[in-house]
């Protein structure tokens, strides 16, 4: 055991003798360590002196006067004047001293400490540290000759033919090139403009590669980055940062757990927690990765992404959640597009809307939505094959609905307008439907209101032409126009039943209408709309009971209106124009026989 024991103790000592070169007494000369048997090579010796002088009182101290050389195992000390402790293996120099390593590094300074035992020069005063290309200026260093490396404590400036780099507290290693820097670092590129601010800051002179810890800012002539963690490549202008990092310009800014950025091909990517900003257009996007071109003008956001638009004071602002969202902003040819794909949900206060995928054009400020697009205003909804809207200051303007559209607006009694046709065309004043276009085959029903509170009875009609609608006020419709080919009947209270008051494939989707709640990162995803299948029993509202039913009284299913074969050529070019606010004409509009 005790054998064991001194092996153990024989194995430390290197560690132990280790810490004492690297991590020297800052505040006191290093004591030499007293050696009773040293080779010739091991000794501190003088190689040259003007003069030299003993004093009988200290007999192993010389006094070496003027142009005083030393050597040392292949290093050469140069000095004014010196004292050479012969029994310590050190020597004190002063004036104009000048150390020159056997690697070639050289340390010059005021005065100087070296000990021949520990390998270790203390230079004080004025200390200038050269390695290759790199110069380093100090007031005081600890210059390890075994290790190669130098520590500064007082303040430190490295100059290059590229760089400045300064730090209160420092190290370098000769051998590896590389700088550590502590406390209040700052590195400045003069070529580039480029300016990093930090706190621990690590530096490869060779590779090129900075490495920091902590707060760290970096400053150039298009922006700003920061992060607590990283690597920036000086050269290269590569960056890899970890930890929260926010790079922005101008225009853009991004904010992400780990970045990658290439500034010079302006290229990024971003994980974790992302947030997008788009300066000029007062947009933020937020999600779980994110990429960005900025020399083609492309961003994309994914994994559970949202923009977010400010616009009017936050009064119109415009939420858009999907799986990705996609911008393009060229200023080569003028491009500014916006894409959204995969379960789309879109909330405003004004109007919502959901649909699988989205495209906005700023060009003609044109809103396009496809496959199974559902839009809501106020208390009109409006679905279609393909449903696109053209905005004018912010505001609805106009709306398309292309291929099985369908128009459903509910008015004071909470009864359901409906129009139905292959195309629709809507138009807004303040977000309110005020006139309304169907194109082929038109089909609808509407609730003839007297002072908005009393129901006078429901007209249904169907024309394979067109059919022009004007609105008032609170959804009501004023006038009705049918063109061509008119069949209808009008219906009163009385006789009315729930079967009889939906056209075909009328669905209020009123539990499908995004809430601003929904548009939360966090929030639950809802079911996609697919208008196809008609109506799903497991999320009613109480309004949509008997939604999806096909309609009765002698209506079959042949044809886009279904309307039956050889029907009265009669009314073939006849153009109708009704007014719902009071008792219809019965002789215009006939009942269709059961």
């Amino acid at each position: 055991m005790k054998n064991i024991f001194v092996i153990i103790l024989l194995l430390c000592l290197p560690a132990w003798a280790w810490a004492q070169v690297t991590k020297p007494n800052k505040k006191e000369k290093p004591a030499p360590t007293e050696t009773t048997e040293q080779s010739a090579e091991d000794k501190v010796t003088l190689e040259r002196a003007e003069s030299l002088e003993k004093d009988k009182n200290k007999p192993n101290v010389k006094k070496l006067i003027q142009q005083v050389v030393v050597k040392h195992k292949g290093s050469v000390l140069y000095c004014d004047s010196a004292y050479l402790y012969e029994d310590r293996n050190a020597v004190d120099t002063f004036g104009h001293s000048r150390l020159v390593s056997d690697n070639g590094t050289i340390v010059t300074a005021d005065s100087m400490f070296y000990d021949g035992n520990s390998q270790l020069a203390r230079a004080t005063g004025n200390v200038i540290l050269q390695d290759e290309k790199t110069t380093l200026y100090t007031k005081s260093i600890d210059y390890s000759l075994a290790t190669g490396i130098g520590y500064y404590t007082q303040g430190g400036k490295i100059i290059d033919e590229e760089k400045t780099l300064e730090s209160r507290v420092g190290s370098y290693d000769t051998n590896s090139k590389i700088f550590r820097f502590q406390d209040h670092v700052i590195l400045n590129s003069k070529q580039e403009e480029r300016k990093i601010e930090t706190n621990d800051l690590t530096y490869n002179t060779i590779s090129k590669l900075a490495f920091f810890q902590g707060p760290t800012n970096i400053t150039t002539k298009d922006g700003k980055i920061y992060s607590e963690n990283g690597t920036y490549n000086t050269e290269t202008q590569i960056s890899n940062f970890k930890g929260r990092t926010r790079v922005q310009d101008k225009e853009y800014a991004i904010e992400a757990d780990t970045l990658y950025f290439d500034r010079k091909n302006e290229i990024g990517f971003a994980q974790r927690n992302v947030v997008l900003l788009n300066k000029k257009d007062s947009l933020m996007a937020f999600g779980d990765k994110a990429w960005f071109r900025g020399k083609i003008g492309e961003s994309k956001v994914y994994g559970n992404a949202l923009a977010y638009q400010v616009s009017n004071g936050g009064k119109d602002s415009l939420w858009i959640k999907a799986d990705t969202l996609y911008a393009i902003n060229r200023d080569t040819d003028s491009t500014r597009q916006f894409l959204a794909y995969h379960n789309v949900l879109i909330f405003r206060q004004d109007f919502q809307a959901r649909c699988d995928s989205l495209a906005y054009n700023k060009k003609d400020s044109t809103l396009r939505f496809y496959k199974n697009p559902v839009l809501w205003a106020k208390k009109t909804q409006l679905s279609a094959d393909t449903l696109w809207v053209q905005m004018e200051n912010n505001r609805l303007k106009t709306m398309f609905l292309r291929v099985n559209s369908f128009m459903v607006s509910q008015d004071t009694l909470n009864n359901f307008n409906q129009i139905k046709g292959k195309h629709i065309t809507s138009h807004f004043v303040d977000n309110n439907v005020r006139r309304v276009e169907v194109r082929n085959n038109g089909e609808s029903i509407y609730f003839a209101v007297d002072k908005d509170s009393i129901l006078v009875g429901m007209n249904r009609s169907e024309c394979s032409g067109d059919i022009n609608i004007v609105f008032g006020e609170k959804n009501q419709i004023r006038r009705i126009t049918q063109i061509n080919k008119v069949e209808g009947q009008f219906v009163p209270p009385h006789e009315l039943k729930d079967e009889n008051k939906k056209l075909r494939d009328f669905v209020w989707f009123i539990d499908d209408i995004p809430l601003r709640t929904d548009m939360a990162r966090n929030a639950p995803p809802k079911k996609p709309i697919d208008r196809k299948k008609g109506f799903d029993s497991n999320n009613a509202s109480p309004t949509a009971s008997s939604a999806g039913n096909t309609r009765k009284n002698g209506q079959d299913n042949k044809g886009n209106n279904g309307n039956k074969d050889g029907q009265n050529n009669n009314d073939n070019n006849n153009n109708n124009t009704q007014n719902p606010s009071t008792q219809p004409n019965k002789n215009i509009l006939k009942k269709r026989k059961e």
